[in-house]
């Protein structure tokens, strides 16, 4: 986005005053600066789920108040050369400690403990950012808020995105996705590529967190789109982005100015997906299994990121299969088998008014190995949230359970008898546990390039675009 407005402004003197207009700068940086030609750069990147102008495709906005909440933080930090970067997602269901910070009206909103993304649903972006710099010791130089049409408008004015499915999507909800796509490749508008961005109930466990790889991965395929279509040489396509792109951002004073984003342009043209590395902060999951806890491997990235290093995947955990550590065994003791799915004993019940879901989801069980107690229905057919019940004792055959379904609300129960785990399947739970298996082709054997530690994490979602 940055780069067509840059280019556009560069080339187009006179549409310079229309782009301007278009951006919004807002009061958010403390001290902000042009951008440097040169040096580290440190930006935080907020999605903001307001419903203005949407259509109530993804809701309406009384349901998220009129500043809406960003469900989607990443923080961007530019090297020393601007040759690479390093984009860390900040899952949004985070317990952290958020600052005292005042809204724009001048009310004063006390500190407490609350999930990450409340900091901007209580006193907006600037809140956010202070949340951020007080957990991580980095400031933040520049900033930026798109919205839900911003980032479907700029899909559109390049002209779609081309994607390859291993798998068809289905989410018809008017308060999920709404999208339906088959398997394969085609083209995607830009509704469809923001339903592809937020589809939540038909795709792994429908958690936050099982959207940010997916996230992090079209974005991916999207860089590397725009650098092969060359828009510089197509000045229709560049001036449409750059329009898109000005009409939905929201950037501190700072960088809100043509000088800036040209800077910022020309030092960043280059990137590819390759020179950029995707992570996401360390975290197990809290007790509860609905909101999750960042570990010490957290302070090391963000060490690390401080002093000019920059991290690698394999020196951060896969954020979505991390659990509680376990300690390390004393070297004399002898290392333990690891549990067998097969020694765990599940009953299903079907908490939903779905035909046959008990039994479906028993069969896909049964298939990774898992020996099936009990079928049957839940007494309550409208559940919410799939929920795991375990006895005591026996949290590691939960997890393990759990990572089969890709579905983390765990809880123990003591006066649970008979099965070691049983599974309430709730309305959030995908149609089909079994269906992403059988069509997923088989991978090929991997060429020197993903070896490499930079680029997205891979979900199994998308396949190669001839």
């Amino acid at each position: 986005m940055v780069i067509g407005v840059s280019l556009v402004a560069g080339f187009l003197g006179y549409a310079t005053l229309q782009i301007t207009d278009n951006i919004e700068p807002i009061k958010v940086v403390e001290s902000p600066t042009p951008v440097p030609e040169t040096g580290p750069l440190n930006f935080l990147l907020m999605g903001t789920d307001t419903r203005t102008g949407q259509g109530g495709d993804f809701g309406s906005e009384e349901d998220y108040g009129g500043m809406g909440r960003s469900d989607t933080t990443m923080f961007v930090h530019l090297t020393q050369d601007r040759k690479s970067a390093v984009v860390v997602s900040i899952p949004r269901d985070s317990m952290v400690e958020i600052p005292v910070c005042t809204r724009e009206d001048g009310q004063v909103i006390n500190s407490r403990l609350d999930r990450f993304n409340s900091a901007f649903a209580l006193a907006g972006p600037a809140c956010t950012i202070k949340t951020f710099e007080s957990l991580t010791g980095i400031k933040i130089n520049h900033a930026v808020v798109v919205d839900f049409l911003g980032f479907s408008n700029v899909v559109d004015a390049l002209g779609g995105i081309e994607v390859c499915l291993n798998f068809p999507i289905n989410e018809p909800s008017a308060k999920g996705a709404g999208i339906s796509l088959p398997a394969g490749v085609q083209t995607l508008r830009g509704s469809e590529a923001l339903g592809l961005m937020r589809a939540r109930y038909t795709l792994a466990d429908g958690s936050d967190l099982a959207r940010i790889k997916r996230q992090q991965e079209l974005l991916a395929i999207t860089i590397d789109q725009i650098q092969r279509k060359n828009i510089i040489t197509d000045f229709t396509t560049l001036y449409r982005v750059a329009t898109a792109a000005t009409s939905s951002l929201r950037m501190d004073e700072g960088l809100a100015n043509i000088d800036s984003l040209i800077t910022l342009a020309q030092s960043v043209s280059g990137l590819r997906s390759k020179d950029i590395t995707f992570l996401t902060v360390p975290f197990v999951l809290s007790p509860e299994g609905n909101t999750v806890v960042w570990t010490e491997e957290a302070n090391t990235l963000w060490s690390d990121i401080i002093q000019s290093s920059i991290p690698t995947i394999s020196s951060v955990p896969d954020a979505e299969a991390t659990v509680e550590p376990e300690a390390e065994p004393a070297p004399e003791e002898p290392a333990t088998a690891p549990l067998s799915a097969s020694e765990v004993l599940v009953t299903v019940l079907n908490g939903t008014r779905r035909a046959g879901f008990a039994a479906a989801t028993s069969a896909y069980l049964e298939s990774q190995g898992f020996n099936i107690d009990e079928i049957d229905n839940a007494p309550n057919k409208d559940t919410e949230n799939t929920l795991l019940v375990y006895a005591p004792g026996n949290e590691e055959k939960a997890q393990l359970v759990a990572q089969a379904l890709q579905i983390f609300n765990l809880t123990e129960d003591a006066e649970l008898i008979g099965a070691d785990v049983v599974v309430i399947l709730g309305n959030d739970a995908p149609s089909e546990f079994v269906a992403p298996v059988a069509t997923v082709e088989p991978e090929p054997e991997p060429s020197p390039e993903p070896t490499e530690t930079t680029g997205p994490p891979t979900t199994g979602l998308f396949c190669p675009v001839e």
